[in-house]
């Protein structure tokens, strides 16, 4: 007997045709199923006489409760319900509603017909028709669907192999022509990851290595393909995407092609615009204009001329940003500027011209020396000067379902949390000229907006539901679409059952550094802490007394003696340094230049290189890390060697490599998989070639050292692993990888620790068996490579849950950003699954127990060094601060 599918029939007055989908019955029934509700007779979901899964209330009303559990069956019912009958009138009451142009409703109302908002505000004034479906969802946030300006989803799609890039025709560096829907592919994962963010809007664009890039595309994130993506602009085409800097210098000057230099690249830019005036003239010239042949470039560059088409320049430093402003003042056109690292350099000159930056936030700087200069203020020093600012993902730089937490990162650089929303929502839709339909939660607007679980830049708060043109295109509690938004999408079989609750942020502690100056520190000095975390345990109104460097006493105030001489500092929080037990700070520099790289010697033995001797404890990004209260790292050799040498601890507030080492060699570091294979001129390219390489390394290590044998130093090296001396770290993301590392650690009766373990969350009974300690991969790592396609969220959080071992690493990055930062790392973890206590154990003393370290860091306690950091408020949620940082009892930064 043949499978039964049942066609839905989106209907819709607006769009005119209905949008068809099929699913099987057993698909059908088995939404039902999950929901563990009584189904009753389905057989038209879209009459008035539809029978409803039976919640035990009204059946014409479902209720968002407060707790994630209560949500499931409610947005199983709304996925059936709504989603799939856009032409009934839905009520979702008694919400806090950020409508951002007109305030915020505490308890509010949002009416919605054929895909629109018929109505918004506080819930008593809106009268809700009879038989409209009710949505209860008090305790919830809604704010208007995410706009992002600046996007690469769908033309690099997910992984990011060859196959899929498709954003830049770097083929010569005038691409007016290509056009992005051309490359636009409806079935890329991050398009459904961009969704599970709260994204519902995106300008597409091509990349930044041409002069002029190409057309970008304006887009929905719904619909089966690019013509029901695109959104229609009454006759306005969409954007241009132009660039300058060292993107196109560095794709065709390589090349030894033009452009090479910035002059010659503004010359072409130039050059482009002089011959689409020609070619204007030409076509308006009457009937002798008939015979000028049609050029597609030229047409697109003329709609730009006549400001029908938004120039979206991607501009960096300082002088580039001013000689795209010269460019647009020359011309006439309409330009938002993106990216806009140095813009508050030139705030001035911008707001002027009343011009709007679209900024691309991203964790640490570097990479592109035109991008050494970020700064997390900047949008708001561009705001403060009245300049229109958005916060865009330029993604895959960064992912689209954090686009609210990059935000965050903007308001704790000090722009205010009605700007930051403003920032994603109303400017950038104004940039896109799309502001009469989307940005808002406005009547007569498309209902596109997101539902929350709490406060839009909270590091708690999760995206429980993305609606767009009144219909769910996100539901976390669907496990599928909760899959796309913590990761792992395509495993099938494998993936954790449950989805963690919410997780509940500690009782808030808020306020300044106080008491004493911290100028000329004496070297005995008490901290009074409102929060203070142990390593262990938390504790409120806490004392802390130093002497010499280490803890001399620590209890609840009154209890701690402290002298009437001895100066005392306030914190509302604190907690001791932060260990990131994998780092490349110290190695990598922040430029992607030979000179400021130490991380990856080619070949693939390097037993005996040290991290020691390439350690640089103050390059740039070590002190980046110490000023995110970062004290202690272990340095690890690059990804690309098999045996790529000996790790070492160091401390990051340290003038010299002697001061800073505290231990010269703490691990020695394996690779298996994609990296080492990567190095194909030398053997091994395959993943058995690189077990074997490593097996035979180590059995030849066995083997005892005869008086007449020659001096090797990898052999030497490697047979302190042998002995146990010290462990051996494998680098490794793929579960089978993972198994590998274990049978040679087992075979060689190696003290192992697993590093990155990307798809660890699927073997947690493995990794238990195993009882190695792990050093987690960043949180947020991008799933772009195959090997960390499956990505999760949840990692720590499943991974801690087995009982093993874990803590927090920045991993390597070769692009941007330069370095991850361990404690935005981890309060992704927390808000998944892991949190705050375990989270901030992680961060501290079980790392230092997993680097073998806890007798002096990890945790305060009498004896043990005063190494503490001081914040503003609680150390996970994004917008908090590191006011100051003590090392060994010595103050080493102050904010």
């Amino acid at each position: 007997m043949g499978r039964r599918e049942y066609l839905l029939v989106r209907t819709s007055k607006r769009h005119g045709n209905g949008q068809k989908s099929r699913i099987t019955g057993a698909e059908f029934s088995r939404s039902f199923a999950t929901a563990n509700l009584s189904t009753h007779e389905v057989s038209d979901p879209c009459t008035k006489n539809q029978k409803v899964p039976d919640s035990g209330s009204d059946r014409s009303s479902f209720e968002l409760g407060s707790s994630y559990s209560d949500a499931v069956r409610i947005a199983i019912a709304l996925t059936l319900v709504t989603s799939l009958c856009l032409g009934e009138t839905v009520a979702i009451q008694d919400a806090k509603i950020y409508t951002v142009t007109n305030g915020v409703i505490e308890r509010g109302t949002i009416l919605i017909e054929d895909g629109r908002i018929a109505a918004v505000g506080p819930s008593e004034d809106i009268a809700v028709p009879a038989g409209a479906k009710r949505i209860a969802a008090a305790g919830r946030v809604i704010i208007p669907g995410l706009v992002d300006t600046h996007s690469h989803i769908g033309v690099y799609s997910r992984p990011g192999v060859i196959a899929n890039s498709d954003g830049n025709e770097a083929t010569g560096p005038e691409q007016a022509v290509v056009r992005a829907m051309d490359s636009l592919f409806p079935r890329d994962p991050g398009i459904r990851q961009a969704t599970a963010g709260g994204v519902t809007t995106a300008n597409v664009m091509p990349g930044s290595a041409n002069v002029m890039g190409g057309q970008t595309a304006y887009i929905k994130l719904r619909g089966r393909t690019v013509d029901e993506m695109l959104i229609s602009l009454e006759g306005r085409p969409s954007g241009m995407k132009m660039a300058n800097g060292e993107n196109p210098k560095r794709t065709y000057g390589r090349r030894g092609k033009a452009p090479a230099t910035r002059m010659k690249l503004h010359a072409l830019q130039r050059e482009i615009f002089l011959k689409a005036k020609q070619y204007q003239a030409k076509r308006a010239e009457g009937a002798e204009g008939k015979d000028t042949p049609r050029d597609l470039a030229l047409d697109a560059i003329v709609e730009i001329l006549e400001r029908k088409r938004t120039v979206h320049f991607h501009t960096h430093r300082s002088d580039d940003i001013v000689s795209a402003l010269r460019l647009a003042d020359e011309f006439g056109f309409e330009i938002v500027l993106h990216h806009g690292t140095e813009s508050y350099l030139v705030a001035d000159e911008i707001a002027k011209r009343k011009i709007s930056v679209s900024h691309t936030i991203v964790d640490s700087p570097g990479g592109k020396p035109e991008a050494i200069n970020l700064r997390y203020d900047t949008p708001a020093v561009m705001h403060a000067a009245g300049v229109k600012i958005a916060i865009n993902t330029d993604d895959p730089v960064t992912e689209s379902r954090l686009l609210l937490r990059t935000t965050a990162l903007c308001v704790r650089g000090g722009l205010p949390v009605d700007a930051a929303l403003a920032a994603l929502t109303i400017h950038p839709a104004q940039m896109m000229h799309l502001d009469h339909r989307v940005g808002s939660i406005e009547k007569g607007k498309d209902a596109d907006f997101v539902m929350l679980s709490g406060e839009p830049f909270s590091a708690y708060t999760r995206v429980l539901q993305t609606w767009i043109d009144g219909a769910v295109v996100f539901d976390y509690a669907r496990p599928l679409d909760r899959r796309y938004a913590v990761g792992g999408y395509r495993i099938q079989g494998q993936e954790p059952a449950a989805a963690y609750p919410l997780t509940k942020a500690p009782a808030r502690a808020k306020g300044p550094l106080g008491g004493a100056s911290l100028q000329n520190l004496p070297r005995r000095f008490a901290v009074r802490a409102g929060v203070l975390f142990t390593g262990d345990t938390m504790m409120r109104d806490t004392v802390v007394l130093v002497r010499n460097g280490t803890i001399e006493a620590i209890g609840p105030h009154g209890t701690v003696v402290v002298p009437d001489n001895v100066p005392m500092v306030t914190a509302a929080w604190v907690t001791p340094g932060l260990i990131d037990a994998h780092a490349s700070a110290g190695l990598s520099g922040a430029l992607n230049v030979p000179a400021d790289q130490d991380l990856i010697e080619p070949g693939h033995n390097h037993a005996a290189a040290r991290a020691l001797d390439g350690f640089a404890p103050q390059a740039r990004l070590v002190r980046y890390l110490l000023r995110h209260g970062v004290t202690v790292v272990q340095a690890v050799p690059g990804p690309r060697s098999t045996i790529a040498g000996q790790a070492g601890i160091f401390r990051t507030f340290s003038k010299n490599t002697s001061d800073a080492t505290i231990r010269a060699t703490s691990a020695m570091v394996f690779n298996l998989g994609e990296g080492p294979k990567g190095e194909r001129a030398t053997a091994p390219g395959t993943r058995m070639g690189i077990a074997a390489l490593i097996r035979k390394a180590l059995t030849e290590a066995k083997q005892p050292v005869g008086e007449k044998s020659e001096l090797d130093v990898n052999r030497s090296a490697l047979a302190r692993v042998i002995a146990g001396e010290i462990p051996a770290i494998f680098v490794t993301h793929r579960e089978d990888d993972l198994h590998t590392a274990a049978r040679i650690a087992r075979e060689f009766k190696l003290r192992a620790v697993l590093s990155q373990a990307t798809e660890g969350y699927l073997m947690t009974g493995d990794l238990k068996k195993w009882g190695y300690p792990i050093i987690a991969a960043p949180t947020m790592q991008r799933a772009g490579d195959l090997q960390r396609f499956n990505t999760s969220f949840e990692n720590a959080a499943r991974i801690a849950d087995a009982g093993v071992l874990v803590c927090f690493s920045s991993g390597y990055e070769s692009y941007v950003p330069k370095t991850r930062v361990i404690l935005f790392e981890a309060s992704v973890a927390a808000a998944h699954g892991l949190g705050w206590a375990k989270t901030m154990r992680a961060l501290t003393l079980d790392a230092a127990r997993v680097l073998g370290i806890d007798d002096r860091y990890g945790s305060l306690a009498v004896g043990k060094s005063a190494t503490l950091v001081a914040y503003d408020d609680d150390p996970l949620e994004t917008a908090s601060h590191v006011l100051a940082v003590f090392g060994d009892g010595t103050l080493v930064y102050r904010k």
